[in-house]
Protein backbone atom coordinates (compact mmCIF):
# COMPACT_ATOMS: atom_id res chain seq x y z
CA UNK A 1 0.00 0.00 0.00
CA UNK A 2 2.51 2.55 0.72
CA UNK A 3 4.61 2.09 -2.34
CA UNK A 4 0.95 2.21 -4.19
CA UNK A 5 0.60 5.86 -2.34
CA UNK A 6 4.19 6.68 -3.26
CA UNK A 7 3.62 5.86 -6.91
CA UNK A 8 0.42 8.08 -6.75
CA UNK A 9 2.49 10.97 -5.73
CA UNK A 10 4.78 11.15 -8.53
CA UNK A 11 2.62 11.07 -10.55
CA UNK A 12 2.69 14.77 -12.39
CA UNK A 13 0.67 16.77 -14.45
CA UNK A 14 2.23 15.72 -17.65
CA UNK A 15 1.97 12.32 -16.98
CA UNK A 16 -2.06 12.58 -16.67
CA UNK A 17 -2.32 14.34 -20.28
CA UNK A 18 -0.28 11.54 -21.43
CA UNK A 19 -3.13 9.35 -20.53
CA UNK A 20 -6.02 12.17 -21.65
CA UNK A 21 -4.63 11.60 -25.23
CA UNK A 22 -4.01 8.12 -25.31
CA UNK A 23 -7.81 6.94 -23.49
CA UNK A 24 -10.17 9.89 -24.12
CA UNK A 25 -11.67 10.12 -27.84
CA UNK A 26 -11.28 13.39 -27.87
CA UNK A 27 -8.05 13.01 -27.22
CA UNK A 28 -6.64 10.40 -29.22
CA UNK A 29 -8.48 12.14 -32.19
CA UNK A 30 -6.76 15.59 -30.96
CA UNK A 31 -3.32 13.39 -31.29
CA UNK A 32 -4.14 12.36 -34.95
CA UNK A 33 -5.23 15.69 -35.89
CA UNK A 34 -1.42 16.78 -34.00
CA UNK A 35 0.57 14.16 -35.53
CA UNK A 36 -0.91 14.73 -39.19
CA UNK A 37 0.37 18.48 -39.25
CA UNK A 38 3.70 17.37 -37.17
CA UNK A 39 3.72 15.00 -40.33
CA UNK A 40 3.35 18.16 -42.60
CA UNK A 41 5.66 20.85 -41.68
CA UNK A 42 8.39 18.42 -40.64
CA UNK A 43 8.29 16.92 -44.38
CA UNK A 44 9.24 20.82 -45.31
CA UNK A 45 11.80 20.76 -43.17
CA UNK A 46 15.55 19.66 -43.49
CA UNK A 47 18.22 19.31 -41.04
CA UNK A 48 20.27 16.49 -39.09
CA UNK A 49 19.52 16.61 -35.46
CA UNK A 50 15.74 17.43 -34.33
CA UNK A 51 14.90 17.35 -30.87
CA UNK A 52 11.31 16.78 -28.79
CA UNK A 53 10.38 18.30 -25.42
CA UNK A 54 7.45 16.56 -24.23
CA UNK A 55 6.41 14.40 -26.26
CA UNK A 56 4.00 11.19 -25.15
CA UNK A 57 6.05 8.00 -24.97
CA UNK A 58 3.83 6.09 -27.53
CA UNK A 59 4.44 8.90 -30.19
CA UNK A 60 6.08 7.18 -32.83
CA UNK A 61 9.07 9.81 -33.58
CA UNK A 62 10.22 7.37 -36.93
CA UNK A 63 6.70 8.29 -38.49
CA UNK A 64 6.67 11.75 -37.65
CA UNK A 65 10.50 13.26 -37.86
CA UNK A 66 11.85 12.95 -41.48
CA UNK A 67 15.80 14.05 -39.32
CA UNK A 68 18.81 11.39 -39.40
CA UNK A 69 19.15 11.96 -35.54
CA UNK A 70 16.24 12.27 -33.44
CA UNK A 71 16.61 13.37 -29.63
CA UNK A 72 13.36 13.15 -27.04
CA UNK A 73 14.22 14.90 -23.75
CA UNK A 74 12.71 13.80 -20.74
CA UNK A 75 13.56 13.85 -16.87
CA UNK A 76 12.53 9.88 -16.57
CA UNK A 77 14.52 8.88 -19.62
CA UNK A 78 11.38 7.08 -21.12
CA UNK A 79 11.96 4.70 -24.26
CA UNK A 80 10.16 6.39 -27.30
CA UNK A 81 10.21 4.29 -30.74
CA UNK A 82 12.56 5.51 -33.52
CA UNK A 83 14.77 8.15 -31.21
CA UNK A 84 17.19 8.59 -29.05
CA UNK A 85 16.14 9.18 -25.19
CA UNK A 86 18.12 12.54 -23.19
CA UNK A 87 17.55 12.62 -19.72
CA UNK A 88 17.77 16.33 -18.66
CA UNK A 89 14.43 19.06 -18.26
CA UNK A 90 13.05 21.38 -20.81
CA UNK A 91 14.71 24.62 -19.04
CA UNK A 92 18.09 22.86 -18.77
CA UNK A 93 19.24 21.38 -22.67
CA UNK A 94 22.41 19.48 -22.68
CA UNK A 95 23.63 20.81 -26.11
CA UNK A 96 25.75 22.97 -27.36
CA UNK A 97 24.69 26.09 -28.59
CA UNK A 98 23.34 26.21 -32.10
CA UNK A 99 23.86 22.70 -32.75
CA UNK A 100 20.15 21.31 -33.41
CA UNK A 101 17.96 22.23 -36.51
CA UNK A 102 14.50 21.50 -35.66
CA UNK A 103 12.69 21.29 -32.17
CA UNK A 104 9.35 20.54 -31.53
CA UNK A 105 7.64 21.72 -28.15
CA UNK A 106 4.49 19.13 -27.70
CA UNK A 107 2.60 21.05 -24.12
CA UNK A 108 6.03 21.33 -22.70
CA UNK A 109 5.74 25.27 -22.31
CA UNK A 110 2.59 24.67 -20.50
CA UNK A 111 3.86 22.32 -17.96
CA UNK A 112 7.28 23.70 -17.39
CA UNK A 113 7.92 25.52 -14.20
CA UNK A 114 9.81 28.15 -15.89
CA UNK A 115 8.44 28.64 -19.99
CA UNK A 116 10.49 31.56 -20.55
CA UNK A 117 13.68 29.87 -19.31
CA UNK A 118 12.59 26.86 -22.05
CA UNK A 119 12.42 29.55 -25.04
CA UNK A 120 15.59 30.53 -24.47
CA UNK A 121 16.93 27.21 -24.35
CA UNK A 122 14.91 26.43 -27.72
CA UNK A 123 16.85 29.94 -28.96
CA UNK A 124 20.50 28.62 -27.84
CA UNK A 125 21.00 25.76 -28.99
CA UNK A 126 18.76 26.21 -32.60
CA UNK A 127 21.20 27.15 -35.55
CA UNK A 128 20.82 30.10 -37.76
CA UNK A 129 17.65 29.54 -39.67
CA UNK A 130 16.35 27.05 -37.32
CA UNK A 131 12.60 26.22 -36.63
CA UNK A 132 10.61 25.34 -33.72
CA UNK A 133 7.28 23.78 -33.60
CA UNK A 134 4.82 24.55 -30.44
CA UNK A 135 2.17 22.32 -29.96
CA UNK A 136 -0.57 23.78 -27.22
CA UNK A 137 -3.91 24.49 -25.69
CA UNK A 138 -5.82 27.81 -26.61
CA UNK A 139 -7.24 29.17 -23.60
CA UNK A 140 -9.28 31.69 -25.59
CA UNK A 141 -11.59 28.83 -26.83
CA UNK A 142 -14.74 26.52 -24.92
CA UNK A 143 -11.90 23.71 -25.05
CA UNK A 144 -9.34 25.77 -23.67
CA UNK A 145 -11.93 27.23 -20.87
CA UNK A 146 -12.42 23.69 -19.80
CA UNK A 147 -8.88 23.06 -18.96
CA UNK A 148 -9.15 26.23 -16.91
CA UNK A 149 -12.03 24.92 -15.18
CA UNK A 150 -10.91 21.20 -14.66
CA UNK A 151 -7.67 23.13 -12.79
CA UNK A 152 -10.40 24.27 -10.36
CA UNK A 153 -12.01 20.99 -10.21
CA UNK A 154 -9.05 18.10 -10.08
CA UNK A 155 -6.23 20.63 -8.84
CA UNK A 156 -3.85 17.76 -7.95
CA UNK A 157 -4.14 16.07 -11.85
CA UNK A 158 -4.14 19.79 -13.56
CA UNK A 159 -2.80 22.46 -11.56
CA UNK A 160 0.04 22.52 -13.14
CA UNK A 161 -0.79 23.12 -16.43
CA UNK A 162 -0.39 26.79 -17.60
CA UNK A 163 -2.19 27.73 -20.57
CA UNK A 164 -1.08 30.92 -22.70
CA UNK A 165 -2.70 33.28 -24.72
CA UNK A 166 -1.50 32.45 -28.25
CA UNK A 167 -0.69 36.44 -29.06
CA UNK A 168 1.22 36.64 -25.70
CA UNK A 169 3.28 33.54 -26.98
CA UNK A 170 3.64 35.00 -30.18
CA UNK A 171 5.28 38.07 -28.78
CA UNK A 172 7.44 36.13 -26.62
CA UNK A 173 9.12 34.30 -29.73
CA UNK A 174 9.21 37.76 -31.12
CA UNK A 175 11.47 38.99 -28.41
CA UNK A 176 13.49 36.49 -29.25
CA UNK A 177 14.25 37.14 -32.76
CA UNK A 178 11.31 34.23 -34.35
CA UNK A 179 9.48 35.03 -37.37
CA UNK A 180 6.10 33.67 -36.59
CA UNK A 181 3.80 32.18 -38.97
CA UNK A 182 -0.01 32.22 -38.42
CA UNK A 183 -1.38 29.31 -35.72
CA UNK A 184 -2.89 26.53 -37.32
CA UNK A 185 -5.96 25.96 -34.96
CA UNK A 186 -7.36 22.36 -34.34
CA UNK A 187 -10.48 20.68 -32.82
CA UNK A 188 -12.64 23.73 -33.48
CA UNK A 189 -15.45 21.89 -32.87
CA UNK A 190 -15.01 19.07 -29.89
CA UNK A 191 -16.89 16.33 -30.13
CA UNK A 192 -19.22 15.16 -28.03
CA UNK A 193 -21.36 11.53 -27.45
CA UNK A 194 -20.43 8.41 -28.71
CA UNK A 195 -21.12 6.44 -31.97
CA UNK A 196 -23.24 8.29 -34.78
CA UNK A 197 -23.47 11.62 -33.43
CA UNK A 198 -19.43 12.18 -32.33
CA UNK A 199 -18.78 10.74 -36.10
CA UNK A 200 -20.96 13.64 -37.48
CA UNK A 201 -19.71 16.31 -35.00
CA UNK A 202 -15.76 14.91 -36.17
CA UNK A 203 -16.73 15.65 -39.75
CA UNK A 204 -17.86 19.01 -39.52
CA UNK A 205 -14.60 19.60 -37.48
CA UNK A 206 -12.35 18.52 -40.02
CA UNK A 207 -14.30 20.72 -42.53
CA UNK A 208 -13.84 23.81 -39.89
CA UNK A 209 -9.78 23.10 -40.01
CA UNK A 210 -10.08 22.45 -44.07
CA UNK A 211 -11.01 26.19 -43.79
CA UNK A 212 -8.92 27.49 -42.03
CA UNK A 213 -12.05 28.40 -38.85
CA UNK A 214 -9.55 30.22 -36.17
CA UNK A 215 -10.49 29.70 -32.23
CA UNK A 216 -9.48 25.79 -31.88
CA UNK A 217 -9.38 24.23 -28.70
CA UNK A 218 -5.25 23.57 -29.81
CA UNK A 219 -2.99 24.89 -32.02
CA UNK A 220 0.39 24.30 -33.76
CA UNK A 221 2.88 27.66 -34.44
CA UNK A 222 6.03 27.29 -36.72
CA UNK A 223 8.74 30.07 -35.93
CA UNK A 224 12.09 30.30 -37.18
CA UNK A 225 15.16 31.85 -35.62
CA UNK A 226 16.11 34.81 -37.56
CA UNK A 227 19.95 35.88 -37.73
CA UNK A 228 21.72 38.81 -37.91
CA UNK A 229 19.16 41.00 -36.30
CA UNK A 230 19.26 42.57 -32.90
CA UNK A 231 16.50 41.94 -30.25
CA UNK A 232 13.05 43.94 -30.96
CA UNK A 233 13.48 47.69 -29.55
CA UNK A 234 17.06 47.69 -28.75
CA UNK A 235 17.85 49.24 -32.23
CA UNK A 236 19.72 52.11 -32.88
CA UNK A 237 18.26 54.83 -34.22
CA UNK A 238 19.55 56.16 -37.40
CA UNK A 239 19.66 59.99 -37.87
CA UNK A 240 21.14 62.65 -40.01
CA UNK A 241 24.87 62.74 -38.76
CA UNK A 242 25.24 66.69 -37.24
CA UNK A 243 28.45 68.80 -37.56
CA UNK A 244 30.02 69.31 -33.73
CA UNK A 245 30.76 72.68 -33.36
CA UNK A 246 34.54 72.62 -31.66
CA UNK A 247 36.04 75.69 -29.92
CA UNK A 248 38.96 77.62 -31.29
CA UNK A 249 41.07 80.18 -29.50
CA UNK A 250 41.07 83.39 -30.87
CA UNK A 251 44.43 85.35 -30.98
CA UNK A 252 45.21 88.62 -28.51
CA UNK A 253 44.81 91.89 -29.85
CA UNK A 254 48.44 92.66 -30.70
CA UNK A 255 49.81 89.31 -31.01
CA UNK A 256 52.28 88.47 -33.66
CA UNK A 257 50.76 85.33 -35.81
CA UNK A 258 53.69 84.82 -38.05
CA UNK A 259 57.01 84.64 -37.51
CA UNK A 260 59.25 87.15 -38.43
CA UNK A 261 60.88 86.57 -41.55
CA UNK A 262 64.75 87.36 -40.54
CA UNK A 263 64.04 83.69 -38.04
CA UNK A 264 62.74 81.86 -40.90
CA UNK A 265 65.43 79.78 -42.61
CA UNK A 266 63.57 79.13 -45.61
CA UNK A 267 64.26 82.70 -46.30
CA UNK A 268 68.21 83.31 -45.97
CA UNK A 269 69.74 84.77 -49.07
CA UNK A 270 71.99 82.02 -50.15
Amino acid sequence: MGNQAAKKHHITTRDHLHEWYTSAPVGRRLRQQVVDELDSQLERLFGYHTLFLGVPPDLSIKDVAHSQNKLVASTDGAVVEGAQSVVCTDEWLPFGTETIDTVVVFHSLEVAGEPHQVLREIHRVLVPNGNVIIVGFNPESFFGLGWLMARFISPRKWRDLQLERIPKLMDWLSLLNFQVDKPKHKLVLRPIGKGALFRWMARLDDWLIDHRVPMGGAFVVHAKKQVGAGIKGLQRRRGRPRLVPIPVSRPAVGAETHQRSGNNPLNENS
